[in-house]
């Protein structure tokens, strides 16, 4: 499953486990927060409602 096609906020229990790894160098020195879940990453692409944090 390619996570590139999908928002981390839609990720589920599974695919987390599943995905560790990547999902350790999404969330690494976040720079943004999904105004939606409260997910954070390090780019604005992995969110579905990204917010910049330094507002």
């Amino acid at each position: 499953m390619g996570k590139d096609s999908k928002t981390l906020c839609k990720w589920d229990k599974d695919e987390i486990k599943d995905n560790l790894k990547e999902l350790k160098k999404i969330v690494a020195e976040p720079r943004y927060v999904c105004k939606k879940c409260g997910r954070a990453a390090k780019k604005e692409e992995h969110l579905c409602k990204p917010e910049p944090l330094d507002k």
